[in-house]
């Protein structure tokens, strides 16, 4: 499904909502979030790779796919003349801007963002097992591996950019002028904002699986603000955020996501697009389902790749239905991209692309069996290492437990087991874990041997739809919202269908809360839309309901100052 609306986020540091009506048509938006570039730490890139060992490198860190420091002559304009790709490829921009009043220091800023393009490059090469990574613009007068970097002089003084997203967009775009390609644009806006560094990217909500998704159309925008502090670097979180923002600029993460949160992250963690954002109407942010353990690629982008990149989704799933940004136009496979995957020698490590799963009885003495998985790039093989859930979120290994096979023990009981498979081939080792299982059970007492009886089938998950009919302030009908109740037993997850409502002039998003039995309601939110006084296509929202009882459901349309524009109610499912 695809919503014409644009949210600029506040992606590592700041989430930022804005609205436009087309891709390329930005229009400005509220600040609704801000944090800082820590939410991020559990997804540190260099982090990642610096535990991570490739091909025959004896060093605990990956090697230098592009040049760590910066050559070229600094440019006000595209270096078409130099450039390594065709002027209608797919690419993404990188720009140094400053304003007017303020000093040009692109020559502080030039080596690191060569590196943190090198850095980001080489942490997907690993991710997708040298297969694909980001196409960005590329080439200078001293070769095809350096970045080109664009240097805009914004016009107007300093005190006119602070913290304005859409005025430094739009400013830099006016300099950067018209392209004959999709285009995405990430800026590094040097002492243009007053409080501590963050970073903003633009997302169009489309998630339709096909070429024609929005965000291979370009258009889109990212922002990483420094202050008169900030020093450049190429390791810690300005990676990170880097990629952070571009890939919400690439759609991910969507709302439909399996594990997504309102404000287009994911809460299962480690992972890039993960963090406590501060929403409602998701799970809690957990970041210990994908861990990192010494000598493997942790898998940090996407982590168990299920809501927004995978190299090969298995047929039917989320991946394969919806948008996956492993189909962007903004990446290129590594036979084209040369030196920023690896060269000519492209290290291709293993990569997950299915979690391992578990088979068995969640009880003590009960044999639980453990898949591999599914693997790119053909390992040769596998250690299993069953892991038991401790105090705190953590996860603790077994000592011994390293076969296919686990009895629980004693010591298990009342806590989760996972499965921990680390694939090694001769360009290194990847990890992924399974999802856990639930806690295990001891031994019932002893007791008479019962009378037999037939076994009985396990409850299938089931679903239910009501219709909630959404009325004005004068008890017109607005419209009408169709919400789906799906139950497997233990979570009961509440999600509205995408309709047309009739509603005023503003932007508008959905409010939809539900409450179990006689517990308080648990709400989501649903993304903003504009509205000209007419019917509009109102996205969706969802929420996870964990109480037992009958939900009581409502819905209320409002507008960013709270005000209601339409509302429903619906008892009983």
């Amino acid at each position: 499904m695809a919503f014409a609306r644009l949210l600029p986020l506040v992606l590592a540091a700041l989430l930022l909502l804005t609205f436009a009506p087309a891709a390329g048509a930005h229009e400005g938006g509220d600040v609704d979030h801000r944090d800082t570039p820590g939410e991020l730490a559990d997804a540190d890139i260099t982090r990642a790779m610096a535990v991570a060992r490739l091909g025959r490198v004896v060093a605990s860190t990956l090697p230098d796919y592009l040049p760590a420091t910066w050559c070229g002559v600094e440019r006000t304009d595209d270096d078409v003349a130099n450039a390594a790709f065709p002027s209608t490829s797919a690419r993404i921009k990188v720009v140094y801007a400053h304003a007017a009043d303020q000093p040009d220091r692109f020559a502080n800023w030039s080596d690191a963002l060569q590196g943190t393009v090198g850095n980001v490059e080489r942490y997907l090469a690993g991710q997708t097992g040298g297969l694909r990574a980001l196409r960005f613009d590329m080439g200078t007068s001293c070769g095809p591996q350096y970045v080109d970097i664009q240097v805009v002089h914004l016009p107007s003084p300093r005190s006119y950019y602070l913290d304005q997203f859409s005025r430094v967009r739009n400013d830099v775009a006016a300099a950067l002028g018209p392209t004959a390609g999709p285009r995405n644009v990430y800026i590094v806006a040097d002492r243009l904002t007053a409080s501590g560094v963050y970073g903003q990217g633009e997302v169009w909500s489309d998630d339709s699986p096909g070429a024609g998704n929005a965000h291979n159309g370009g258009g889109f925008t990212a922002i990483m603000w420094m202050n008169s502090t900030t020093a450049p670097s190429t390791t810690g979180w300005q990676p990170t955020v880097m990629l952070h923002e571009i890939t919400h600029n690439l759609g991910g993460v969507q709302l439909s996501a399996p594990h997504s949160t309102p404000f287009s992250h994911c809460w299962d963690g480690q992972d890039v697009m993960c963090y406590a954002d501060g929403s409602t109407g998701s799970q809690p942010y957990t970041s210990t389902i994908c861990p990192t353990i010494s000598g493997a690629l942790p898998q940090t982008f996407d982590c168990n790749r299920d809501d927004y990149f995978n190299p090969a989704p298995a047929p039917g799933s989320y991946l394969a239905t919806h948008w996956n940004v492993y189909r962007s136009v903004f990446l290129g496979p590594c036979s084209q991209l040369g030196s920023a995957c690896g060269g000519a020698t492209v290290p291709a490590p293993p990569v997950n692309t299915a979690a391992p799963v578990l088979w068995g009885t969640s009880r003590r003495g009960a044999v639980l069996t453990a898949t591999a998985g599914d693997w790119l790039n053909d390992p040769t093989a596998y250690a299993v290492a069953w892991q038991r859930s401790v105090a705190g979120g953590d996860w603790q290994t077994i000592p011994g437990a390293a076969s296919a096979s686990y009895a629980p023990t004693g010591d298990d009981v009342g806590a989760l087991l996972r499965v921990l498979v680390t694939a090694t081939n001769s360009d290194g080792s990847a990890a992924a874990t399974s999802m856990p299982t639930g806690a295990i059970a001891d031994l019932p007492a002893a007791a008479p041997a019962p009378t037999p009886v037939p076994p009985r089938a396990v409850p299938a998950a089931t679903s239910s739809t009501v219709r909630i009919v959404l009325r004005d302030g004068r008890r017109r009908a607005a419209g009408s919202l169709t919400i789906v109740v799906g139950d497997d037993g233990t979570t009961r997850v509440v999600r509205s269908a995408s309709t047309r409502v009739a509603l005023p002039r503003g932007s508008w998003r959905l409010r939809l809360c539900a409450a179990p039995g006689s517990s308080a309601a648990r709400c989501g939110l649903g993304a903003r839309v504009r509205a000209a006084g007419s019917r509009v296509r109102l996205p969706t929202a969802r929420v996870v309901i964990r109480g037992k009882g009958a939900l009581r459901l409502s819905a209320t349309i409002e507008d960013r100052r709270l005000r209601v524009g339409a509302r429903g109610r619906a008892a009983g499912v």
